[in-house]
């Protein structure tokens, strides 16, 4: 999916056409609420896609990591974000409670894995092709929705 969503943000999403919202799956428990904690963190730096593209990019090593949250913060560092913001973040866990929540909300609807796509009410389940994308979403477009 990571290599379709430039795609989508670029034809979709910069035209206003769409928007994507990510929801958190915390199946991991700690570790994953640590990894979509910083990518609310960076996304105060405006650097969201960028940390969580990282994430995913590192998740073998980030996983097995002796001190997660440095390495968290090593890749925080390594995007250029301001570190010492970024770390003033983690430490606040002030996300935390809304993604618990939209944890829930997501089980609540299903979502139990991923990657998982919703387009106005059609679900898709699986990593998919951008043309398989375009044909649904312009369909959508073209039908008003």
């Amino acid at each position: 999916m990571l290599e379709v969503e430039p795609q989508l943000i670029a034809t979709y999403v910069a035209t206003g056409k769409m928007r994507i919202v990510v929801r958190p799956l915390l199946q991991t428990g700690a570790d994953a609420l640590l990894a979509a904690h910083a990518a609310e963190c960076a996304d105060e730096q405006n650097a969201f896609v960028t940390m969580r593209s990282a994430l995913y990019d590192k998740q073998g090593t980030l996983y097995t990591a002796d001190d997660m949250v440095s390495a968290v913060a090593d890749i925080a560092t390594s995007l250029e974000l301001d570190r010492t913001a970024f770390t003033q973040c983690m430490t606040s866990e002030r996300y935390n409670q809304a993604l618990y929540q939209g944890y829930t909300r997501a089980t609540t609807d299903g979502i139990i894995g991923r990657p998982v796509f919703e387009l106005n009410g059609q679900r898709l389940v699986g990593a998919q092709s951008f043309e398989t994308f375009q044909r649904i979403i312009d369909g959508l477009i073209a039908a008003g929705s």
